[in-house]
């Protein structure tokens, strides 16, 4: 039989904190069911050449979810890199500063400071150094991992990938902590770790999607990483006083020959129930929580007794 008590919020401790997981993809898993990685090719071109060539920024890529070539490159480019267009060390532009004052009329602007014009979720605090191409044909290559993989983010420094081409040629692939990705040790892209998002914009891998796909070569490749999720522990004290619960609604001490009378032993001095499961309630009644205690637990007639839930969401 079981006994209700009413919580208070003093009596409720929520936590959050991170918990770290590794993954280790090799080939087919990456793009297999439950893990949900993309790769997309992006390109720059408008529209078909030559008559009756289909036009390339229409054509699709990725393996599960498929985009438009075109709108993965215009997409990584207005995210990623709209203020490094025309220099790989950002594009600031002079703004004044602005001094409120008591009302519209008297807000003033003076001086001036140089500040990017756009968001493009710098990963580090040192000067960034990116390089986005935009001539006609100009592709990139983008590897895009689920949030049901990297949670909160990419932990730095832990995304390595080894690539093994169709012709032989190997390639070690990491990030260096500030938002860089290096190839065999050369800065080729970014990684951008709270979205998830590695992109290939130069160098020997800024068409590693198409190499992928036209050569069935994804079993050569192999993605590591770690990654932030974050839990929530949740942690109810329920608290017994020393004059509460003091008798037992179990039938079991009730005698069989009336309903109302109570055995012997269940009215000592002495006797005292047992706790055997603590369950939580919401407000309608519904049970969310059931803790089941490894040994019954009597409680105390002298002192109070506290029973501690945790759990984790």
């Amino acid at each position: 039989m079981s006994a209700f008590k009413q919580l208070t919020t003093k009596d409720v401790v929520c936590t959050p904190f991170d918990a770290s997981k590794k993954y280790r993809l090799k080939g087919n898993e990456i793009t297999g069911s439950g893990i949900g990685i993309e790769i997309y090719q992006g390109l720059n071109r408008k529209s078909s050449v030559y008559p009756g060539e289909p036009a390339l920024d229409y054509q699709d890529t990725g393996y599960v979810y498929k985009q438009k070539k075109s709108l993965v490159y215009n997409s990584i480019k207005q995210l990623y890199y709209t203020n490094y267009i025309s220099s790989s060390m950002g594009d600031d532009i002079s703004l004044p500063f602005k001094i409120p004052g008591a009302g519209r009329d008297d807000t003033r602007f003076v001086g001036q400071y140089s500040s990017p014009i756009y968001e493009n979720y710098l990963q580090s605090t040192l000067t960034q150094s990116r390089f986005f191409p935009t001539a006609s044909n100009s592709e990139i290559s983008v590897i895009s991992i689920p949030s049901t993989l990297y949670g909160e983010m990419i932990i730095p420094q832990t995304f390595n990938a080894q690539y093994t081409a169709s012709n032989g040629s190997r390639f070690s692939i990491k990030d260096d902590g500030d938002g860089n990705i290096l190839v065999n040790n050369a800065i080729e892209g970014q990684i951008f770790y709270s979205h998830g998002i590695v992109t290939f914009t130069s160098g020997s891998l800024y068409n590693i999607a198409d190499n992928i796909v036209s050569t069935d070569r994804l079993p050569g490749l192999n993605i590591n990483f770690d990654s932030t999720i974050r839990i929530y522990e949740h942690q109810y004290k329920c608290g017994i006083r020393d004059n509460e619960f003091t008798y037992s609604q179990n039938p079991s001490i009730l005698s069989g020959s009336s309903d109302d009378v109570y055995y012997d032993f269940a009215t000592g001095s002495y006797f005292v129930p047992y706790v055997t499961t603590v369950g939580l309630y919401n407000e309608t009644n519904d049970l969310l929580v059931v803790g089941k205690i490894s040994s019954p637990i009597p409680v105390s007639q002298f002192t109070d007794t506290t029973i501690i839930v945790n759990f984790d969401t």
